[in-house]
C-alpha cells in the first residue's frame, strides 16, 4: 500500500501535467478567436494580445516539456533528480516574451506613424470576453495548482496569462476610447504600454529562474526554521555548515550534526533519522544529507570561510 506521502506526490505530479494541458489548450482557442478578431478589426492592439497568446502556446509547450522533465525520477546520469528542468523551461520562455515584446513594439510605433482605423469594434469586444473569461478560470487553477505542487514553470506560465487579463482590458479600453473619440493612437499607444509590461514580467520570470539555477540559498525563515527543528531533538549539541537549495519542487538540506563523541555508530544514526523526520513535517519534499561531527571537534569549517569573506 502506498504511503501518504508517495500518494500525494502521484496526485501532484497528475495536477501539474493537467495544468499544463489547461494552458496549451487555451493558448490554442485564444490564438484562433484573435486572429478572426485581428484580421476583421485591424487593431493592432489586438494583434498585441494575438501575439502575446502565440507565445503563450509556445511558452506552454515549454512548460509541457519542462514539467515532464522535471517528474523524471533520479537516474544514473541526474542523481540529484530532473527539477531544473523547470526553472530552464521558464528562462526559456523568458526569452520569448522579450523577443516577442520587442517585436510588439515595432509594429506599434510604426501604426503611429502611419495611423490605421479600427474596424467591427463589436467583433473585438465579443473576442476579449472570451479571452478574459477563459484566462480568469485558467489562473484560477493555476494557482490552484502553485499552491499544492510550489511548480516554478507553472508559475511563470502563470504569469504569462496575467498578463493577458491586462493586455485584454487594454485592448477593450482602446477599443472603447477610439470610439468614444475617434482617435487612433490609443490603439498604438496601449500596445506600447503592453510590450513594456510584456518586458517587466520578462524579467521578473529570469530573475526568479536564474535564483534556482545559480543554487541560492532557501529564505532565511526556512533556515531559522530548520536549526529550530534540528537544536529541538534530543542529544543535538549543534549545527554547521549548513546548505539549502531547491528546484522546481523540492528543497536539498544538508548539515553537519554535532553529537557526543562517545555516542554510538547505532545512537546517532537513531538520532540523525529522528531529525530527517521531523524535517519532513514542514517540508516533506525535502531531501536531506545529515553528516554527524562528534561535538568539539576542530575543524575547517565552510561557515568560517563564509563569514571571512563577509
Amino acid at each position: 500500500m502506498l504511503e501518504k506521502e508517495q500518494l500525494l506526490a502521484i496526485g501532484n505530479a497528475r495536477l501539474r501535467r493537467q495544468a499544463t494541458y489547461a494552458s496549451v489548450s487555451v493558448a490554442l482557442i485564444l490564438i484562433a478567436a484573435k486572429l478572426y478578431a485581428y484580421f476583421m478589426t485591424d487593431s493592432v492592439a489586438m494583434l498585441s494580445s494575438l501575439l502575446d497568446s502565440t507565445i503563450d502556446l509556445v511558452a506552454a509547450l515549454v512548460t509541457v516539456y519542462g514539467v515532464a522533465a522535471a517528474l523524471q525520477p533520479p537516474d544514473r546520469e541526474h542523481r540529484f533528480g530532473h527539477g531544473k528542468a523547470e526553472p530552464l523551461a521558464a528562462l526559456t520562455q523568458a526569452a520569448f516574451i522579450v523577443g516577442s515584446s520587442v517585436l510588439l513594439a515595432y509594429e506599434a510605433l510604426s501604426r503611429l506613424y502611419h495611423p490605421h482605423d479600427i474596424q467591427n469594434e463589436n467583433l473585438g469586444y465579443v473576442v476579449m470576453a472570451l479571452a478574459i473569461a477563459l484566462t480568469i478560470v485558467l489562473v484560477i487553477f493555476q494557482l490552484y495548482v502553485i499552491r499544492r505542487t510550489r511548480s516554478m514553470a507553472i508559475g511563470a506560465d502563470r504569469v504569462h496569462y496575467l498578463g493577458d487579463l491586462a493586455i485584454n482590458l487594454a485592448v477593450v479600453a482602446a477599443f472603447g476610447l477610439y470610439q468614444i473619440t475617434g482617435l487612433n493612437w490609443f490603439d498604438p499607444a496601449f500596445a506600447i504600454a503592453i510590450a513594456a509590461g510584456m518586458t517587466f514580467s520578462a524579467f521578473r520570470i529570469a530573475a526568479h529562474a536564474l535564483t534556482v539555477l545559480m543554487d541560492r540559498e532557501l529564505p532565511d525563515e526556512d533556515r531559522a526554521k530548520i536549526k529550530q527543528i534540528v537544536r529541538a531533538q534530543p542529544h543535538v549539541r549543534g549545527l554547521h555548515d549548513m546548505r539549502t537549495r531547491s528546484d522546481s519542487d523540492r528543497v536539498f538540506i544538508e548539515f553537519h550534526l554535532e553529537l557526543d563523541a562517545d555516542m554510538t555508530l547505532r545512537t546517532a544514526h537513531k538520532v540523525a533519522d529522528a531529525i530527517t523526520d521531523a524535517l519532513h513535517k514542514d517540508f516533506p519534499n525535502a531531501d536531506i544529507l545529515i553528516h554527524q561531527d562528534p561535538a568539539g571537534l576542530e575543524e575547517e569549517r565552510l561557515d568560517t570561510q563564509i563569514a571571512g569573506r563577509g
